[in-house]
């Protein structure tokens, strides 16, 4: 057996679902921050994102690589709360499963 991770994005507007697997959690993290992040600052520049978002990394191309599963973590966290606040029309999940090779 063994561990993966399932990212889930669902647009309840349009009755989409996207998923992807991953082999580690901090992949899957850095996925949903990414998704998240798109759907929610398309289109808004690097300063309307920091009065919007204060000290979270904003910037689609930085590295999230440099931060440990703790970390992202509690960014995803973040980003999924103000998603909700925001009151978007996608819910985003991650699921921890077990597949058999």
């Amino acid at each position: 057996m063994m561990n993966i991770w399932v990212v889930r994005e669902t647009c309840l507007h349009a009755n989409e679902t996207f998923l992807s697997t991953h082999i580690t959690e901090k992949g899957a993290l850095i996925t949903a921050i990414k998704a998240v992040r798109e759907d929610l600052c398309d289109g808004l520049d690097e300063d309307e994102l920091e009065d919007m978002r204060p000290g979270m990394p904003h910037n689609y191309k930085e590295d999230l690589m440099q931060y440990g599963s703790e970390q992202l973590r509690g960014i995803i966290e973040d980003w999924w709360e103000y998603s909700w606040a925001m009151e978007t029309e996608t819910q985003y999940q991650i699921h921890e499963t077990q597949v058999q090779g």
